[in-house]
């Protein structure tokens, strides 16, 4: 398996089961863990996905932008399922990726009040509130997880 089959097959993981594939699960489908570990590397430099850099979950996936492998302030669901997003932004970028109307769980970050957002017909239903970038795109990379 090359890098690219194996960032398909995080994706379809993502999208299958709302959830990140373990290291250890996609050790098991190349062959080898070093081989797994090696490939991931690649695609977290390559910005394909991000790797976990705490000590409890080193390796695993913690993005695979848009998703999420962990939860977040950002639910995103479907006819067909669940999912996690890393902010607002990639919320919307999940159901663009699945081609998909759906819903969005969050709060407002200046009052901690419930926002649902609705897109139905690939059109989102309300355009009320912004959202917010507080670093210019060629710094995103810089501290992926805090951005």
């Amino acid at each position: 398996m090359d890098v690219l089959e194996l960032r398909f097959v995080v994706y379809r993981h993502f999208v299958d089961t709302g959830s990140a594939p373990t290291r250890q699960h996609l050790g098991e489908l190349v062959g080898d863990l070093d081989t797994a570990d090696r490939l991931l590397r690649e695609l977290h430099d390559r910005h394909m996905l991000v790797l976990d850099d705490r000590p409890v979950r080193r390796g695993e996936i913690r993005m695979a932008l848009p998703f999420a492998a962990e939860p977040t302030d950002f639910r995103v669901a479907t006819d067909d399922g669940a999912w996690w997003a890393n902010c607002a932004w990639d919320s919307l970028a999940i159901l663009a990726a699945l081609h998909s109307d759906g819903r969005v769980r969050s709060t407002w970050s200046d009052t901690g009040e419930p926002l649902e957002l609705t897109v139905s017909n690939g059109e989102l239903d309300s355009v009320e509130g912004f959202i917010s970038f507080p670093l210019p795109a060629s710094q995103w990379w810089d501290d992926i997880v805090f951005t």
